[in-house]
């Protein structure tokens, strides 16, 4: 499903991922651990389409993602360390936003509650972003990366500032995306709780280039 072949990466001046390969099929999920500056954020940056390799290839479903970035991006959900929301709309007005821009979730919101009550964001729906903890705007974020049905999970450290019900909550979620034949590659400091079964773990160095 997901491949990388023979992948350099650079900022600035300086290579931080050399000669990567990876493969991910549908129904796995592949995670990415290393120390802080081995390259990670900019590993799953690249494989979004976000950061652009000095070398080599990431595929999608067999093909290069550049022959067809419209089609790769209908199948991508990417979630970085920034959220991406309007911190003084409601939850959500930035989830029926979401909608508009191709993530699917106004129905969702309007009609079937459950992965918001499940998130522990429900009660939260009419309250602005400002006005949520960290951990409260991840859930949020998760929860609008899950009613977004996308076939390609790439998280950069999905449970940053999640409580053990958040990340327990959020392990659930995984479980489900693998077991309907998704994919997932996610970076992270702590253990996933979710895809055990399932995972493949990548640990990268930090480079010395």
């Amino acid at each position: 499903m997901l491949s990388a072949r023979q992948l350099d990466i650079m900022r600035g001046q300086r290579t931080i991922v050399a000669g990567v390969d990876l493969h991910v099929d549908g129904g796995a999920a592949l995670v990415i651990h290393g120390a802080n500056g081995s390259g990670k954020s900019s590993l799953i940056a690249a494989l979004a389409g976000l950061l652009p390799p000095v070398a080599g290839h990431v595929m999608w479903r067999g093909a290069d993602v550049r022959d067809d970035p419209a089609r790769f991006r209908r199948d991508l959900a990417y979630l970085g360390h920034a959220d991406g929301f309007n911190g003084d709309l409601s939850v959500a007005e930035n989830l029926r936003f979401a909608a508009l821009i191709g993530a699917h979730v106004a129905k969702a919101v309007q009609h079937d509650g459950d992965v918001l009550d499940q998130a522990g964001i429900l009660p939260l729906l009419h309250v602005s972003l400002n006005r949520l903890s960290q951990g409260q705007r991840r859930r949020v974020a998760l929860a609008r990366l899950v009613l977004a049905n996308k076939p390609l999970w790439l998280l950069d450290e999905p449970t940053d500032a999640l409580d053990d019900t958040g990340a327990t909550w959020f392990a659930s979620c995984i479980d489900d995306h693998l077991r309907a034949g998704g994919t997932l590659v996610a970076t992270t400091h702590r253990p996933l709780l979710g895809g055990s079964g399932h995972a493949r773990h990548l640990h990268l160095a930090r480079s010395a280039a």
